[in-house]
């Protein structure tokens, strides 16, 4: 059920472009409510919500107005965005942002000129395929037991191209995806590099499995994609760095990325507040229950809980967006993409909590229907427990190493610099 009520404190986008994105999603909010019940008990993608994402232009929100998009430039309005549909369906949000915060960073590196160097992606191309709704991108860079830095995908230079080979997993949206892009090693004679590839689905050698299992997110579609033999041109890749070393100028990409991923567990607690509020008024058992101080005091938790979130993830947004609307992408220095992983982290370990902070009391509050499989808050509970794994650092303790570590100054290690 769709439960509208008066949040003082939610965040609202900062531009014109970002609520006309934001209308946007309001107007499906029924449909996407629908198939994340049918998406969720069935175990299946949810296509018909991303469809009807595609339709509304919103795949394009981060695409110029003049190439088919709404325009939006601000992380900030792009979290906000990313929330709204979280609170319909919050494994559609996850599918929705890694395609997104991809067509976002094109949109940056365009509008500030940095693709006009040598060996350069044709984003602005990719773009223009964006907005006309010809591309759909799947960010497949999660292998099982490796790393960011030291990934067994590899593209191998050959007289035609690169040929490629490797399992992608957790790859969100792969079932609707036209292009997959991929972080692999490039392989070549002077030695082998950590490399960005664009794979279009229709290549020989690409294979979708659809076989995600997840406890939760379960509409994502965040399953395997098999690469094999696949055959790319030349300008379908770029080399990133070199292979193995970490390199903290790297991780303001990944900082800015786990910055907006937020937005979908916002948008969860968000809707399991309202659930909860709506079961205590005038939900089935038809009876008034605010009156109880214990109902009280765990009303008064959520909406601590929420406001914290709200607060700690608005103002390192408006930091990010002070850094990012004004410089190129990759200029800072190492302390700097230091400095900005160290604070996505700890705002998503704050949003983290909150979030499930919030579900925990939406269910006790709502009583046992909330067990039951079916509804919402039921769903919810579950796709909370994904948030723990999706910062850019993981499995957790490496995002506690990173973060104690450049605290203390501690600059070897895990912390991007070697």
């Amino acid at each position: 059920m769709s439960i509208s009520l008066s949040l003082n404190s939610e965040l609202q986008p900062a531009t014109t472009s970002g609520e006309q994105a934001v209308s946007a999603v309001t107007k499906l909010r029924e449909l996407l409510d629908e198939q994340a019940e049918a998406t969720d008990q069935e175990g299946r993608f949810a296509r018909e919500s991303v469809d009807a994402l595609v339709d509304a232009g919103l795949f394009a929100a981060a695409v110029p107005a003049d190439l088919g998009g709404f325009g939006v430039e601000r992380l900030h309005d792009l979290t906000v965005l990313t929330s709204r549909i979280a609170r319909a369906d919050a494994s559609i949000a996850v599918a929705y942002y890694m395609h997104t915060a991809l067509a976002w960073y094109f949109a940056r590196v365009v509008r500030f000129a940095a693709d006009g160097e040598p060996r350069h992606l044709p984003r602005a191309q990719w773009l223009e395929a964006i907005g006309e709704r010809r591309m759909l991108l799947c960010s497949a860079v999660a292998e099982r037991g490796a790393d960011y830095w030291n990934l067994t995908t590899t593209a191998t230079a050959s007289y035609n191209g690169w040929v490629i080979n490797g399992r992608k997993i957790l790859a969100s949206v792969s079932p609707a995806a036209t292009h997959f892009y991929c972080r692999l090693k490039a392989v070549r004679g002077e030695g082998d590099h950590l490399a960005s590839a664009m794979i279009s689905a229709a290549t020989a050698g690409v294979h979708v499995e659809d076989d995600w299992q997840g406890l939760g997110l379960r509409g994502s579609g965040s399953g395997t994609v098999l690469f094999n033999e696949c055959v790319v041109p030349d300008d379908a890749l770029l080399v990133r760095g070199p292979w193995g070393k970490r390199d903290a100028g790297m991780l303001e990409g990944r900082a800015v990325s786990g910055m907006g991923l937020n937005g979908v567990y916002l948008g969860l607690a968000e809707a399991a507040r309202d659930h909860a509020l709506w079961a205590l008024t005038a939900g089935a058992s038809g009876r008034d229950r605010t009156s109880a101080a214990s109902v009280k005091y765990a009303v008064a938790e959520m909406e601590t809980a929420l406001i914290a979130a709200r607060g700690t993830l608005a103002t390192a947004l408006q930091d990010f967006d002070a850094h990012l609307m004004l410089n190129r992408p990759q200029v800072i220095t190492d302390s700097m993409s230091r400095a900005m992983m160290k604070e996505c982290q700890l705002v998503s370990l704050v949003v983290e909590r909150a979030a499930t902070d919030v579900v925990d009391h939406a269910m006790r509050l709502t009583g046992g229907a909330s067990y039951q499989a079916r509804h919402p808050l039921a769903r919810a509970y579950r796709d909370v427990r994904a948030a723990a794994f999706m910062p850019p650092y993981s499995p957790p303790e490496d995002a506690m190493d990173f973060v104690a570590d450049t605290t203390l100054g501690l600059t070897g290690g895990r912390d991007g610099s070697e």
